[in-house]
């Protein structure tokens, strides 16, 4: 298993020993964890990708399986940046690991003077790649299936030799039965610039720059959800180790 330590952040597989200290710093290690019940800040998420990418090369971040919640957090981050620039509040990402749906979780905790309100969208995403000349095949056939009417679908457009005419997907949008309360659009363009566009129901489009990206900084990294039952309590776990698949 292995261990991080707090102080140094060097990693090392340990074997028979629950509570390691560093060999150099000589405090006690973080032990992994998990996805689970967890919630996630978009700038970990964005970061995360970065570094698989950066370890393993773009092609397979892009591609290997191992990777796919990585990439659906990326995907979910930058609509959590684009909901917290059109409204100014933070939102979490919560990755799904026991069901097949959604894929992602956005939450986001309300402090209101009765108590804590948990808002929360359940968001399934699909990428939009570059065998498929259109986005609307994607759309048409997700659109096709049956979601809760409460799921968002999110596209990641990693179609890179197409240029997305929103104003045609909108209009389109209109002539079609969706189950989905909402439907995004993410397309990079390029480190630090980003446009996140809902096409269903239309509404106004998000860029996201650089400076964006680092206000979102400021946000908690780790939270988690108190266990008994359905309490809405939530406390900032610090700092965390969670080893790369």
């Amino acid at each position: 298993m292995k261990f991080l330590c707090p102080e140094c952040g060097r990693d090392e597989e340990i074997i028979g020993d629950r509570h390691p200290r560093c060999r150099f710093c000589r405090v006690e290690m973080i032990p992994p964890s998990d996805y689970r019940e967890l919630w996630i800040s978009p700038c970990f998420a964005i970061d995360r990708m970065r570094t698989i990418s950066q370890t393993y090369g773009v092609d397979r971040a892009r591609t290997d399986g191992k990777f796919k919640k990585e990439r659906e957090a990326w995907t979910t981050a930058m609509l959590a940046l684009a909901l917290s620039k059109l409204t100014g509040n933070d939102w979490w990402i919560e990755i799904e690991t026991a069901d097949n749906t959604p894929d992602t979780r956005l939450r986001r905790l309300d402090q209101a003077p009765t108590g804590n309100i948990i808002q929360t969208h359940e968001i399934e995403i699909v990428d939009w790649e570059e065998n498929v000349d259109d986005v609307m095949e994607v759309i048409r056939k997700k659109c096709g299936r049956g979601y809760p009417g409460n799921y968002l679908l999110l596209i990641n457009a990693r179609h890179s030799g197409k240029t997305l005419d929103f104003d045609r997907v909108i209009n389109e949008m209109k002539t079609m039965r969706s189950p989905f309360l909402e439907i995004w659009i993410v397309v990079f363009i390029a480190t630090g610039n980003v446009k996140v566009v809902c096409v269903a129901p239309a509404q106004p489009s998000v860029d996201l720059v650089q400076a964006d990206f680092e206000r979102a900084r400021r946000q908690m990294t780790f939270l988690k959800r108190g266990t008994r039952g359905t309490s809405t309590e939530v406390r900032d776990l610090g700092l965390m180790y969670l080893p790369i698949p």
